[in-house]
């Protein structure tokens, strides 16, 4: 094969379960970051639901150590997708790579940012207190920007010119709606309503440590399908 040969998109009903898992999957073990760091540096752990977490204690400037921890994994995922997506790669790595660039969410990443929220303005805000806020912003979009830009152009640039930038539109989108609709409508408020709220494993609530099991699962028995992501054109495997 050549190392320059479009792929064509090659999802189906499975390999959208496939790709879900890997979303939630990827999503609680960001959460666990940070919440596992905040664990050694207070003690004890804090209290969280399906998407945020707050420590134990008020530390600084070690309170920082938290929210970059879940950066790391998130930020980390991407660019070793970025790696995988490497032209020379086989389509069975790339098809990887694709998978784990949208499966963080970059555009999560970018959107609460630009509503001078999430983990990367927690940081800014810890780190530089007396900075414009209009400034810790446009530092905050440019160090995201800067991030999951290449990831997801080569992310797209794999793709065969026919629906190229609709596949990584609805690739990019797509998550980040699915998790508002599922996270924030559904599983949160039956948090609050009090279903499972009890504390579980790893400081999360037995609702949170049964829904992360569900999805490993889910994950364990379907992920060979991620590596059918991508073909070569005109071999599709549906």
């Amino acid at each position: 094969m050549s190392s320059e040969q479009l792929l064509d998109f090659n999802g189906d009903s499975r390999w959208v379960v496939a790709f879900v898992a890997l979303l939630f999957v990827h999503n609680e073990i960001h959460e666990i970051a940070h919440t596992g760091v905040g664990r050694i540096i207070c003690g004890a752990w804090g209290p969280r639901n399906f998407n945020s977490w707050q420590l134990a204690c008020s530390k600084t400037p070690e309170i920082v150590l938290a929210p970059l921890a879940g950066l790391l994994w998130s930020y980390g995922l991407m660019w070793v997708g970025y790696r995988l997506l490497n032209p020379a790669e086989s389509p069975v790595k790339r098809s990887a790579g694709f998978c784990l660039v949208f499966a963080t969410m970059p555009f999560g990443r970018l959107y609460t940012v630009a509503q001078s929220g999430g983990d990367e303005m927690v940081i800014l805000r810890g780190a530089f207190p007396t900075v414009d806020p209009t400034v810790r912003l446009a530092v905050g979009l440019s160090i995201v920007l800067l991030l999951i830009g290449p990831p997801l152009y080569r992310a797209a640039s794999v793709l065969s010119e026919r629906r190229r930038w609709i596949i990584s539109t609805g690739m990019l989108l797509l998550p980040f709606i699915l998790f508002l609709i599922v996270v924030l409508r559904v599983a949160n408020p039956l948090l609050v309503s009090g279903v499972l709220a009890g504390e579980g494993l790893l400081g999360s609530p037995l609702l949170v440590n049964i829904w992360t099991v569900f999805w490993m699962t889910v994950l364990f028995f379907s992920w060979r399908r991620l590596s059918t992501t991508l073909v070569p054109q005109g071999e599709s495997t549906k």
